[in-house]
Parts: C-alpha cells; sequence; structure tokens
C-alpha cells in the first residue's frame, strides 16, 4: 500500500512539475513576440524645441554630435560618444512623431519635445 502511495505521489508531481514548464514556456513565447512586435530604446535623449531652429542644430548645441552628410541631409551617427553599429543607431522624434527627414531638414516650432532614440534596427 505505501509502495503504491509513492508511486502515486511521484506520478502527480512529475505531472503537475510538467504541467507547470509548458504554462511558463507558453508566457515567455508570449512575452518575446510583444517585445518583437515593438522598439524598445535602450536610451533616450530629450531636447526642446526652438521655433526657426532644425532638430540637428538644437542637438548640437546640448551634446557632443557625429554625423554623416549627404544630399539629403546629415544623419546622426554618435551622440556623446555613443555610435551607432549594425544593430542600433540613433532615431529622433518630434512631439512623439518619428522624422521623416534628416535632422537637419526638420525645423521645430517653440515647446517641441524632441528625443533622440537609440533603438534596435
Amino acid at each position: 500500500m505505501l509502495r503504491y502511495f509513492l508511486i502515486c505521489l511521484t506520478a502527480l508531481c512529475l505531472i503537475s512539475f510538467l504541467n507547470g514548464c509548458s504554462g511558463s514556456n507558453n508566457d515567455k513565447q508570449s512575452s518575446s513576440s510583444v517585445e518583437d512586435e515593438s522598439p524598445v530604446d535602450s536610451l533616450i535623449i530629450t531636447v526642446q524645441g526652438v521655433e526657426g531652429k532644425s532638430v540637428f542644430e538644437l542637438t548640437q548645441m546640448e551634446h557632443d554630435v557625429k554625423y554623416l552628410s549627404s544630399i539629403s541631409g546629415n544623419f546622426v551617427d554618435a551622440i556623446d560618444s555613443i555610435p551607432g553599429n549594425s544593430d542600433y543607431g540613433w532615431m529622433y522624434s518630434v512631439n512623439d512623431s518619428m522624422g521623416q527627414v534628416a535632422s537637419d531638414k526638420y525645423i521645430t516650432n517653440d515647446g517641441d519635445i524632441i528625443k533622440w532614440h537609440y533603438r534596435k534596427f
């Protein structure tokens, strides 16, 4: 009788353990798929807009900026010695809308909130 009880107890523990593992595995899959859908910033730098000044000008006034110049405009490569690479890079938003032009082409207004996002591509 004791032997039967121990076998049943062991089987019950094993079933509970396996159910717990499969449930947590599903949770991990769900959370990782959510993370993959929305970008995650490693760092955000905020700058205030000033009437008639570009995002690039304002950023240069407050931070050390390395950039690449092209016919399309200046594209920020590094801010305060934090460079972009093949996985991460700098992108800006103004009033929570991502910039659609080079940072020197976007002219701000007083009160605009500029955010530079160091983000995984």
